[in-house]
């Protein structure tokens, strides 16, 4: 997203994030400005005495694009330490607004506090805005909370709903779990298999027996399935089945040099299935019932998903740790 900033005076400072980490753009104080004509009354330094407020202008205008909101919101700093607040916390910049944004800051305190020029005075957050079509109608759906408000849910407990939602959420992870294992259970891995008679064991369904690397992976999207994978040898490559492990040949230890391998992983296969298929994955949930490696782990965090389930202590990795480090909620459930 690109916004244009123009400054209205030639001294102003341009909004600024104050960390790589930081979702708010921090503005500088410019000039005060009449609370009702909005012009310039005065330079800066200026003193706002207990219970009084100042309307402190940034020096810029901005061009919003539509349909994008940005917000006006206090600094932490200034609230907690001096007690300097907004009056209109939070203030809306509407994307046809071409003026020179205002922050009005109120002292709540019990001492003076003078405002600097260039000093960070508030914080600007830019978010996406749902524009709704408000129809009218008789009925409206019924809801357990119905019209209790102003603290009708209580002080303490709960609330209302928490716990079918915690249940539905539940019901939900277990099902879905329950199809990522039943794609595991087509994987054809090898890996720690024993041959007899120059053939790995097949059960009386050609299913092979003993396998101890079956992985499977789901993404789910809306409560609808986009993707699955399992962990399997890649197409083109000799079958696992008939050759054996390459990594066993090798005598490669578990969970190192992972890219000698002739199998894809089954997260992989998920994330490339939906990539073949056109299916987004940004918001998604990945069902897998391992936690994923290292290499694994950092394709989810590129492909958007946004929440993986995985199975309490199994096979666990060090790709969890990558998944935390991007912000990806991870749940867990018991098998």
């Amino acid at each position: 997203m690109n916004i244009k900033v123009k400054k209205i005076r030639r001294d102003a400072l341009i909004p600024v994030r104050a960390s790589d980490g930081a979702v708010g753009y921090d503005v500088y104080a410019s000039r005060v400005l009449d609370k009702s004509t909005k012009e310039v009354i005065q330079e800066l330094p200026v003193e706002i005495s207990p219970g009084n407020s100042v309307l402190i202008g940034i020096g810029v205008q901005m061009a919003v694009p539509w349909p994008i909101q940005c917000e006006v919101r206090p600094r932490s700093g200034l609230a907690s330490k001096y007690d300097i607040e907004l009056s209109n916390s939070p203030g809306t910049i509407d994307p046809d607004f071409r003026g020179e944004a205002g922050v009005l800051l109120r002292n709540r305190g019990e001492k003076p506090f003078t405002i600097e020029k260039n000093m960070r005075i508030a914080q600007l957050v830019f978010s996406k805005v749902e524009i709704p079509i408000l129809e009218e109608t008789l009925d409206l759906p019924l809801t357990r909370r119905g019209s209790l408000g102003f603290g009708g849910t209580g002080l303490f407990g709960g609330g209302l709903g928490i716990t079918d939602y915690e249940e539905s959420i539940r019901q939900m992870d277990e099902y879905y779990m329950s199809v990522a294992l039943m794609a595991a259970g087509r994987s054809r891995c090898v890996r720690g298999m024993k041959k007899i008679n120059d053939q790995y064991p097949r059960d009386a369904k050609g299913k092979l027996i003993g396998q101890t690397r079956k992985f499977g992976s789901l993404i789910v999207k809306d409560d609808t399935i986009i993707a699955q994978g399992f962990n399997d040898y890649r197409p083109g490559s000799p079958r696992c089945e008939e050759t054996g492990c390459l990594r066993d040949e090798l005598n490669i230890p578990s969970g190192t040099r992972l890219e000698k391998c002739r199998a894809i992983h089954a997260e992989e296969w998920a994330v490339t299935n939906a990539a073949r298929l056109g299916h987004a994955t940004k918001g998604a949930t990945l069902y897998n019932n391992a936690e994923p490696c290292e290499l694994c782990a950092t394709l989810i965090t590129n492909a958007g998903i946004e929440t993986i389930v995985i199975p309490l202590g199994v096979y666990p990795t060090n790709g969890t740790e990558i998944l935390r480090e991007a912000a990806i909620n991870i749940r867990y459930v018991k098998l």
